[in-house]
């Protein structure tokens, strides 16, 4: 064999042997470390299903308002806020409800105060600090004692006159928002239903550019009534029953 041939044979011989103790040494499979950014997707680029959210369009958020649940028990703080040409007003509501039994105490732009208590068939009425009180047959719900839309008024809303609805943050509030086109006076209503308890937080009412009614009732404290929240002035106990805080 001529020294050419000698070489190249023992070059072959070479690579040979480097192939066959790699292949000796090769794991069996390869382990890659996890892409920690996988896991990391951003609350935006979730959607509804993936947090087992129904999808909220102007055409779904009824249904998905309807499904949401109120506290049986609960108190919280309502403002009003109209405006009117040349000046505005604000009242202040303090809310308290226990099933049934529905209790608003309003001090008015004015300064006069109000305190009604109704169970959904019987009305107990009195103003500032007198002991003299109203009762009456008359019955209203909790909202429309507070002025503020009911929750019906969203239901009852005709679908074409929704024209925009989705999920948003209201403060630290996740909520459903709900906007309705102006109607023929140029009236556009807002409405923010939050999603953990089903009470409406807030709500506008704007004709063109101006808002003309605004109301703000974010914090809520379910569970928790004053214990005297359905005494009449003068002492009569006319609820004293208590829930434990669970939805109706």
């Amino acid at each position: 064999m001529t020294p050419i041939g000698a070489a190249f044979v023992a070059l072959v011989l070479l690579v040979l042997l480097f192939v066959v103790r790699g292949a000796l040494h090769r794991p069996a499979h390869v382990v890659l470390p996890q892409d920690a950014s996988s896991s990391d997707v951003s609350d935006a680029s979730l959607d509804d299903s993936a947090v087992g959210r129904i999808a909220v369009r102007p055409d779904t958020v009824q249904s998905a308002i309807a499904t949401l649940e109120r506290p049986a028990r609960y108190s919280r703080a309502i403002t009003i806020e109209r405006y009117y040409s040349g000046g505005s007003g604000v009242d202040r509501s303090s809310v308290s409800v226990d099933g049934a039994w529905m209790r608003v105490d309003t001090e008015q732009a004015s300064g006069a105060q109000s305190h009604t208590i109704s169970n959904g068939e019987r009305t107990w009425v009195w103003y500032g600090g007198s002991e003299l009180y109203y009762e009456s047959a008359a019955a209203f719900t909790a909202d429309e004692e507070q002025g503020i839309p009911t929750y019906e008024d969203i239901l009852r809303l005709d679908k074409k006159r929704i024209a925009a609805a989705d999920y948003r943050l209201l403060d630290t509030v996740d909520c459903i928002f709900v906007e309705t086109a102006a109607d023929d006076g140029g009236y556009i209503e807002r409405y923010w239903v939050s999603v953990s308890n089903g009470l409406l937080c807030a709500a506008e009412k704007l004709q063109g550019e101006d808002v003309v009614y605004r109301m703000a009732g974010m914090s809520v404290d379910s569970g928790n009534v004053a214990e005297d929240a359905f005494t009449l002035p003068d002492g009569t106990v006319l609820h004293e029953g208590a829930l434990d805080g669970a939805n109706r």
